[in-house]
């Protein structure tokens, strides 16, 4: 119990520390550099699994440049790491390490063992999935040196409701810069709505209930009908689809008018 506690206030750390990232950076470096100090493995990526094989979007160590993360990345392709294989065919929500995957005698032969040891001097590996989405699975990738205990490993399913929120969360605003890229961030702040508001009020733009974006968010449907008061309240509407309407006018969900061109 006493280690479970610990657990959550290591997230709850791990949490602030994203949000405090927020803005026109990804939250993702933060989120592997977090888990990294947490765990205290050698080397942390978020990498997206995809047909093709996988991609880091970022990572954390003192001793890899860029460069060298893409290469370890493409030769553990090339190596069929058991990881990638694994989750680009199966729909696996679960935290895995290689070991799990082909057993532990065929992985400490494995090529793929080899290059992991060469860049990043360790050997043991363990995949931590955020979420699954179409054909692309993203999640953390940890490097240790030594085998992941089955407190770390706990840690890392304690984890996966957070980064399930942190993904959805990044999506969305993905989506968002897609289609109205500052703009619709820029008009949020004027009107004082929170990042996390105005990820809200995309999502009830799109005519989805509360229920489905307490879902995406990872959060509860009483947190969702909160946010929903609050942009009530910041944009002086009284109900949802008078809220869209304005929301899109105003160019706060990214598909409303152009800005009028200036005088």
């Amino acid at each position: 119990m006493e280690s479970r506690g610990r657990d959550y206030e290591q997230l709850l750390a791990v949490a602030v520390r994203v949000l405090e990232s927020w803005g026109h950076q990804s939250p993702w470096p933060a989120v592997a550099g977090a888990f990294a100090e947490c765990l205290d493995v050698e080397v942390a990526t978020v990498t997206q699994i995809e047909r093709g094989g996988a991609r880091p979007l970022t990572w954390t160590s003192d001793g890899l440049s860029g460069q060298q993360v893409r290469e370890l990345s493409r030769q553990s392709v090339r190596a069929r790491n058991p990881l990638i294989g694994h989750y680009r065919t199966q729909a696996d929500p679960c935290p895995r390490t290689p070991e799990e995957v082909i057993g532990r005698a065929a992985w400490d032969r494995s090529p793929a063992r080899e290059v992991a040891l060469s860049f990043t001097g360790a050997g043991h590996m363990l995949a931590v999935p955020s979420a699954l989405t179409g054909s692309a699975q993203r999640g953390l990738v940890l490097y240790s040196g030594a085998p992941f205990s089955p407190a770390r490993r706990a840690f890392a399913h304690r984890a996966q409701p957070l980064l399930a929120a942190i993904d959805a969360h990044d999506r969305a605003v993905a989506h968002l810069r897609q289609a109205g890229p500052r703009r619709a961030e820029d008009n949020a702040r004027s009107y004082g709505l929170t990042p996390r508001e105005l990820t809200v009020l995309t999502l009830l733009s799109q005519a989805l209930p509360a229920k489905t974006i307490a879902a995406r968010l990872g959060i509860s449907v009483r947190t969702v009908q909160t946010h929903i008061h609050r942009v009530y309240k910041k944009l002086g509407t009284r109900d949802r689809m008078e809220t869209c309407l304005l929301a899109r006018n105003l160019g706060l969900t990214g598909d409303g008018p152009a800005p009028a061109p200036d005088a």
